[in-house]
């Protein structure tokens, strides 16, 4: 989509992933701006459905729509990569040296030699009176690494490190390139791993093993926990770190993070410990949220107007290489290598921009070096664990703002009476994509099962124009019978987009499913609509948005930017054969 003002948004780091095929890579970022623009949406139109105080968030802007009166500042907010919920939950009870273990591995040792995983913490981190406990999370095979920051650590057979990879290339952007290419998928993983591997092993399977097929593409989908993105430790036949996979780690939450911070609050408004509990954005104690939220808060109150600087992101800065020590004096530097992303990067203004823009880094000694990673120090200790490396870069993002009024204050965010909350649209899927994913259980070190469906994304699955009695399932906040047992009702922005509750196959109309939405650290349980979808040969080309209302209830609110349609013969064409109306 291009807009009236000609704004586009770029990929991560401005990534050039087609660069030698033009129409690839005109699909991809038409793609990802298409993306953008819907979590854009999402992040300004924040929670009307079952809260007060957050929504309607448009001191957040959207670039597509909005062009700056006047100059541009851009501000650089940055936050330090290793966790900062292990540090604060448990810096009284473990050692430096047992954190470590712990971010690295999700277990660490404890006095008698024994393997521990994650204490339980406070179930309601913005209560401190509160003595309700749950197992640690966000879940996952390395769901702790929660600061837009996950690494794999690769060991020799002495148990010495060689070579620790970090990413915090957004899963949007991933699953963006499967929708393109699958095949550059799996050249790039390759690439970033060192060695082959099997399409296959990508593909998300069914409960048989048969790989389920993606309506929106005619192809296999993608699954984003597969063994070569799976976990905190990297070996020959698994393990590794692609991209992000910690729940919360993802770009459509952190442009909703900003668009919630820009809400002025009437209290809270000089500790950022207490403003992220008021504005119930992101999740306490850790190093990135607190912070984020409260830069661009300030931004706003200082009379702004603000939005994530394009390319929106989120990026690694280069390591203090003065804390480092390598033998015979060699320069530690020389063995951190930029695998994706640059240095620098230039605004379209011509000027640099803030930051580093790395989205993967290795850190490795090559062999017959003739010693190992374990065997350069940090602050005079040796590297026995990724974290240690962590500690010492920052993560940053860029946030673009131009002055306007500062926006009247308002309360604490705080739930609606029962009675006035409204069923809230939450994620669109093609039908058998979403039970593959939901009936996919993942185990976890800390003994709490998860659903991989926690690990999918915002982005709208796609229809074509003319597509009839079409199976998909819409999860919801708050959808209930009516009083004589009637189905939700469901609407679009287009009345040649007819969407209806209905049983399919083997699956109700309506039942409850517990995943953690994405953006989320911990699971809950919602509800999944079987719907059928049918879309007129006329229906308008695009992002569309859905409402649902349960019978008896309140008029609904839309959810922008749930479903794309595109031209009739697209899908199932490559980028190359595709052109999309």
């Amino acid at each position: 989509m291009t807009t009236g003002n000609g704004f586009r948004f770029l990929p991560p780091a401005d990534l050039k992933d087609f660069s030698d095929q033009p129409r690839k890579q005109d699909a991809l970022d038409a793609q990802w701006n298409d993306n953008l623009g819907g979590f854009t949406q999402q992040a300004i139109l924040g929670n009307p459905w079952n809260v007060i105080g957050a929504s309607y968030q448009d001191w957040y802007y959207n670039p597509q729509e909005t062009t700056p009166t006047g100059s541009v500042q851009v501000a650089a907010v940055e936050w330090n990569a290793f966790p900062g919920r292990i540090q604060y939950y448990f810096q009284r009870q473990l050692s430096a040296e047992q954190q470590l273990e712990l971010a690295d591995t999700g277990h660490y040792t404890d006095g008698n030699g024994h393997k521990q995983t994650f204490p339980q913490i406070t179930s309601d981190p913005c209560d401190a009176s509160s003595t309700s406990k749950q197992a640690y999370g966000p879940y996952g095979p390395r769901g702790w690494q929660d600061e837009y920051c996950e690494w794999a650590v690769t060991r020799n057979a002495k148990g010495q490190i060689t070579r620790v990879d970090f990413t915090c290339e957004n899963p949007e952007y991933w699953y963006t390139l499967w929708l393109i290419d699958p095949a550059a998928v799996h050249r790039l993983y390759e690439t970033l791993l060192g060695k082959s591997i099997r399409i296959d092993d990508l593909y998300l399977k069914d409960e048989n093993g048969k790989a389920v097929i993606d309506p929106s593409t005619g192809r296999p989908a993608y699954d984003p926990l597969n063994r070569w993105n799976n976990g905190p430790e990297a070996t020959n036949d698994r393990g590794g770190a692609i991209h992000l996979t910690s729940t919360p780690n993802s770009l459509q939450t952190e442009m909703g993070l900003g668009g919630a911070a820009t809400v002025q609050r009437i209290d809270h408004d000089d500790n950022a410990a207490e403003l992220i509990c008021c504005s119930q954005y992101g999740q306490p104690n850790r190093n990135s949220d607190p912070n984020i939220g409260f830069s661009v808060y300030s931004l706003v109150g200082l009379g702004n107007k603000v939005t994530l600087t394009n390319p929106a992101g989120l990026y690694i800065q280069t390591p203090t290489w003065a804390r480092f020590r390598a033998p015979n004096g060699i320069d530690p530097s020389k063995f951190w290598t930029i695998v994706r992303g640059t240095s620098t990067l230039t605004g379209p203004d011509g000027k640099a921009l803030p930051g580093n823009f790395i989205v993967h880094a290795r850190f490795e000694v090559p062999e017959g070096a003739g010693f190992t990673v374990s065997d350069i120090t940090i602050d005079g200790k040796p590297i026995q664990w990724g974290g240690q490396i962590a500690q010492t870069f920052q993560m940053h993002l860029n946030a673009s703002a131009f002055s306007a009024p500062v926006p009247k204050r308002e309360a604490c965010v705080r739930p609606k009476a029962p009675a006035d909350a409204l069923p809230q649209p939450l994620q669109l899927f093609h039908g058998d994509v979403f039970w593959a994913y939901y009936d996919r259980t993942i185990r976890t070190v800390v003994g709490v099962e998860m659903s991989l469906a926690s690990n999918t994304t915002f982005i709208a699955p796609i229809v074509e124009r003319g597509a009839q009695q079409m199976t998909m399932v819409l999860t919801v906040d708050g959808a209930k019978l009516g009083p004589r047992g009637e189905l939700p009702l469901i609407s679009t922005d287009d009345p040649d987009i007819q969407v209806k509750v209905a049983a399919t196959g083997s699956r109700p109309a309506m039942s409850n499913v517990t995943y953690a939405i994405p953006g989320n650290s911990y699971p809950s349980t919602v509800q999944a609509l079987q719907v059928v979808v049918n879309v007129a040969p006329t229906a308008r080309p695009g992002l569309h948005s859905m409402t649902v209302r349960n019978v008896g209830g309140g008029e609904g609110i839309p959810m922008p930017a749930l479903l794309k349609v595109v031209q009739a013969g697209t899908i199932g064409k490559s980028a190359d054969q595709a052109s999309e109306g």
